[in-house]
């Protein structure tokens, strides 16, 4: 379950990003509500990656932004990790209980000493 989560945050985060690429590459009139909400969504989405490349300015005012697409890249990087953390603490909580059952059943199925008699 907490694998979908992350798989679904990385997923709005792309889409919110790659929507916000593609306006500022074309242009898209800043005026509008829609235009709005997508760079001020964008705004919080890339704090961490602010800055690391510069943006290139094209010739009628449309915006190449690199740190956009490298944003995209280290969110899906971030689930890919996330997901190959949470599978690893997984099989060693499954090997861990695994090693309790075996041991349980192997003292369950051990013959009980008899007592020795005391003179």
């Amino acid at each position: 379950m907490l694998v979908l989560f992350i798989y679904g945050f990385a997923i709005v985060c792309t889409v919110i990003l790659a929507m916000a690429f593609f306006l500022e590459l074309f242009n898209a009139n800043e005026g509008t509500p829609f235009v709005q909400w997508v760079f001020r969504a964008t705004d919080r989405i890339m704090q961490p990656f602010r800055g690391i490349f510069p943006a290139v300015e094209g010739e009628s005012g449309s915006l190449l932004d690199p740190a956009l697409l490298f944003a995209m890249f280290m969110y899906w990087l971030l689930a890919l990790g996330m997901h190959a953390l949470i599978g690893w603490i997984d099989r060693k909580v499954a090997a861990a209980r695994y090693q309790e059952r075996l041991g349980a059943a192997h003292a369950s199925t051990a013959s009980p000493t008899t007592p020795t008699p005391v003179a």
